[in-house]
């Protein structure tokens, strides 16, 4: 077993998990977990969660022999054949070589041998005098923090590279092909759970720490009861509701016969393309046709660039947006050849969106199979839901009224644009939550003093307030907040710090409103399974709910578990929803569950149900569209409705 950075890895030898790529070279991967103590009214229980490393089968001096340059190597975590021990590369050096001696202490007695003589002393039954392959070898130099730098030394030949590069990250082969491995099925997971576990119960030392405790460990997974949530109500603009199928997804049909629930404003669409005559072209009267099936009457007048430069494209959105008036809304689709996939085009023009609050829509022209039906209808739904339209809403029954209720998602993004480091706030709030439309905004924020970041989040919250009013003519009644972006370490004193802020800033607008203040958690080591047919496990189903006294943990406050979508593949992961402060009467503990599942359903960039609650999906997206493309701080005000950055 060896360590990396938090997690424990297996390192014996698997086939299964071994294969060689065509770019990479041989790989494997290595099975691990991570653990952690939760305690809970049900007892302490310990949380273990399945991790996969990848590392390279081929040694950092065969990386080096294939073409591998140093600086690739560098600042990457790296496995120790003899010792099992996990460093961070510093540098390769050719200053110190293998045959290099060095005065060690040895039974006492000082003694000069060379690094390669000193391991075959120290680790004899992984290292043997004729082992050694090249002399002239580099050496991994490794520092140590803990003791101001001291450099340790080890040979290259002796040392295996683990992680991912951000080339392989890119690679969106390499990447499906990785998933496909590390996923498994629930069976498969809560059988490798066991095996990576259960061989510690026959070491006496595991046993010893435990008693010193009085702690036990039961060599099988906890069963509990679950509840399963009804699937949620989808209604469209012709009156037809459909719901999600076994999969949460809406069924192709009801993407091919409904008409969206509102339609937006929209004064003029222009298409800016390079070639009028080609797949570009197919493709935009694809687009107009599938606007109209929905009842999105797009006519689009068409401005063909000179040539493929980026600069045509934005001369032409200049002119369009030069021509247009402070009270039109104007809705431009670029059509971008496939060369600029990984340049700046998209870029410069999301930047021109902030600055001119012209609604932008780009679309990548490359063949498609099966035509390019599926893909402008979807492109159709996400010009709705930018206009400041509502595709399809969702039903509310067996949560709180919506009428007089207001959802907010609050999110953060680190954002490194610009070469400067900046954390933004995003903001998005339901200023009509029967139909989901929203007022939202970013603001940036210093993450170094938490009073200010309390100050501003306190700040937009009653901006948001403001816009609920200018739109009902009132304040709400009941304020959901939910809030994502805060670490298992620090959420108890941020959450209540900042359930202070809001609960004032409230109380000072509208004195007879209630909060509700819950805290998101995407990625939680937590895993259910569902056992159906005798022992076989398999993904629970969405709507899926645990809570009770399993999970609730020591501060008292209420949670629970939330299983919103399916996977195809792998292992389903639940979301945590933590509460840590609720005045609504109304909203029980079943109304916050159904609530939550329902809002996983309104996020119309996708036919289906979502990880997240809506609006903090929305909030982090706008955070980070901001944070990565933006010029100036303030956001246009004629960007505060419509989802303009999904």
């Amino acid at each position: 077993m060896v360590r990396i950075a938090k997690q424990t890895y297996d390192l014996t030898p698997n086939e299964k998990y071994t294969w060689t790529d065509r770019t990479y070279g041989k790989l494997r991967l290595i099975p691990g977990a991570s653990t952690k103590l939760v305690s809970t009214d049900y007892g302490p229980m310990l949380n273990i969660d399945i991790k996969f490393r990848m590392m390279h089968a081929e040694s950092v001096l065969d990386l080096l022999d294939f073409g591998v340059k140093n600086q690739d190597l560098e600042r990457r975590f790296a496995v120790v054949s003899y010792s099992s021990k996990a460093i961070m590369i510093d540098r390769l050096t050719t200053d110190i070589r293998a045959d290099d001696k060095f005065t060690c202490r040895v039974k006492g007695e000082e003694t000069e041998m060379t690094y390669f003589e000193y391991l075959c002393m120290k680790y004899p039954n992984q290292i043997r005098e004729g082992d050694l392959k090249t002399r002239k070898q580099p050496m991994i130099v490794v520092k140590d923090r803990m003791r101001d730098g001291q450099e340790s030394y080890f040979l290259a030949q002796y040392c295996y590279v683990t992680g991912l590069t951000d080339k392989m990250r890119t690679d969106h082969n390499f990447m499906r092909d990785l998933r496909a491995r590390t996923g498994g099925d629930a069976a498969a997971r809560a059988e490798l759970t066991q095996q990576l576990v259960l061989p510690q119960r026959t070491n006496d030392r595991f046993y010893s720490i435990l008693d010193t405790w009085g702690l036990k460990l039961t060599n099988h997974l906890l069963a509990l009861s679950s509840t399963k949530l009804n699937t949620p109500q989808i209604n469209f603009g012709d009156n037809s509701v459909t719901k999600a199928g076994k999969w949460a997804m809406f069924d192709a049909a009801s993407r091919r016969s409904h008409t969206i629930a509102i339609r937006p404003k929209l004064d003029a669409a222009y298409c800016i393309l390079a070639d009028a005559r080609g797949q570009d072209d197919d493709f935009a009267r694809e687009l107009e046709k599938q606007s109209r099936d929905i009842d999105l009457p797009l006519r689009m007048k068409y401005c063909e660039t000179r040539s493929t430069k980026i600069e045509y494209f934005l001369e032409e959105l200049r002119r369009i947006n030069d021509k247009a008036h402070s009270d039109e809304k104007i809705l431009v689709v670029i059509m971008m050849p496939d060369k600029f996939k990984q340049g700046d085009l998209y870029t410069r023009i999301k930047q021109m969106t902030l600055k001119s609050g012209i609604i932008t829509q780009c679309v990548l022209c490359a063949p498609r199979k099966g035509g390019n039906g599926q893909k402008a209808q979807m492109v159709a739904v996400q010009i709705v839901a930018k206009l400041g339209g509502v595709p399809w809403t969702v039903s509310t029954r067996g949560s709180i009224p919506m009428d007089g209720t207001m959802i907010i998602g609050f999110d953060f993004h680190h954002s490194k644009a610009g070469g400067t480091k900046a954390s933004l706030l995003g903001c998005v709030a339901s200023i009509n939550t029967e139909t989901m439309q929203c007022w939202s905004t970013a603001v940036e924020v210093a993450t170094d003093d938490p009073i200010a970041d309390t100050n501003i989040l306190c700040e937009v919250f009653s901006n948001a307030l403001n816009a609920y009013h200018q739109a009902q003519g009132c304040f709400p009644q009941r304020v959901v907040v939910f809030r994502n972006g805060v670490g298992e370490s620090q959420y108890l004193n941020v959450g209540r710090r900042e359930v202070r802020g809001l609960a004032s800033t409230l109380e000072a607008a509208s004195p007879t409103s209630k909060l509700c203040f819950c805290l998101t958690f995407k990625n939680n080591t937590a895993r259910l399974f569902t056992q159906e047919g005798g022992n076989r496990l398999n993904n629970p189903p969405p709507g899926t709910v645990l809570d009770g006294e399993a999970i609730s943990n020591q501060h008292g406050f209420y949670e629970f578990l939330l299983v919103p979508q399916s996977v195809t593949q792998g292992c389903v992961m639940p979301i945590r929803i933590v509460t840590l402060h609720n005045e609504i009467t109304m909203l029980t503990a079943q109304a916050l569950q159904s609530l939550t599942y329902q809002l996983c359903h309104s996020y119309f960039n996708w036919f289906g149900t979502i990880k997240m609650p809506s609006p903090v999906e929305y909030a982090g997206r706008l955070a980070k569209f901001v944070g990565t493309h933006r010029e100036d701080k303030a956001i246009l005000p004629e960007l505060h409705d419509g989802f303009y950055w999904i």
